[in-house]
């Protein structure tokens, strides 16, 4: 999925952010903001305002007390999965195919094929989207929680390796440093692995902060006494490390990278 761009144009930067705000009906929170002039005498300010993509939020898993699956429900929920999945690839148009199958207590769905990449979108949420409407379907027409899970050419493994090796190199800098760490806005599953990765460190911890789309995981150190090099001034006093690309976190680290470490000299 595509992230939607606009060019807006102002007396001043922030003339030019307002003015695209104000016609997207969008907060400040809900883009990424790319200056391409700062505008002069004789030039305006433009700006480019990228839509950023909305996180789907997986329903809380509950399980039901009132009795077991049975084998007929689970029957009947795996073939809903499977006529919508199919459908869904043909309606999207897409070159590739879907194994649906259970496994244990789960529906597992895998898509693979050339059009894979088409149903895996920006960081997966493509997939989650998928998911969760196929999560619903499974579960549309009884009372007990049929789990679904859905991968496309093992995007999740993937970015499970990918997301373990990045808590394990934060949590190493939370432990140096003696600094609370935090990462950008994350899916369920993507906090969950993070969760998990650091379960059992020695020297760091993790929690959830936020609500919704901007609900991100913090890294923190165990220890109460901090071993960091004493502030020089107070905005490195009241820094803490992040990462990610959103707009929301950048503005607490250095601008315009994916970056941990050090604050910038001029906190925006």
């Amino acid at each position: 999925m595509e992230n939607l761009t606009y060019t807006y144009e102002g007396s001043s930067v922030e003339e030019a952010i307002e003015k695209g705000l104000a016609e997207l009906n969008l907060t400040r929170d809900d883009v990424e903001v790319d200056v391409k002039a700062k505008g002069g005498f004789f030039t305006k300010a433009q700006v480019v305002l990228t839509v950023k993509p909305t996180p789907v939020v997986e329903p809380e898993v509950i399980e039901s007390a009132e009795g077991e699956i049975t084998e007929e429900e689970f029957i009947a929920a795996e073939e809903r999965v499977r006529n919508f999945i199919n459908e869904l690839i043909i309606q999207m148009g897409l070159d590739c195919e879907a194994e649906v199958k259970r496994e244990g207590s789960e529906i597992n769905v895998n898509i693979t094929g050339k059009g894979a990449s088409s149903a895996i979108g920006y960081r997966g949420e493509v997939l989650d989207a998928i998911q969760y409407i196929t999560l619903w379907i499974a579960n549309s027409e009884r009372k007990d929680f049929v789990r679904v899970s859905l991968d496309a050419e093992n995007y999740r493994g993937r970015r499970k390796e990918t997301l373990s090796r990045l808590a394990e190199r934060l949590a190493h800098k939370c432990h140096k440093f003696g600094r609370r760490v935090e990462l950008e806005p994350m899916n369920p599953f993507e906090r969950r692995v993070i969760h998990t990765t650091l379960q059992n460190d020695r020297f760091v911890r993790t929690e959830s902060e936020g609500e919704g789309r901007f609900r991100h995981v913090v890294i923190l150190p165990k220890e109460e006494v901090k071993r960091e090099r004493k502030p020089q001034n107070k905005a490195q006093e009241e820094s803490v490390m992040t990462y990610g690309t959103s707009a929301q976190f950048r503005r607490k680290g250095i601008a315009k990278t994916k970056s941990y470490g050090a604050p910038s000299k001029k906190p925006f």
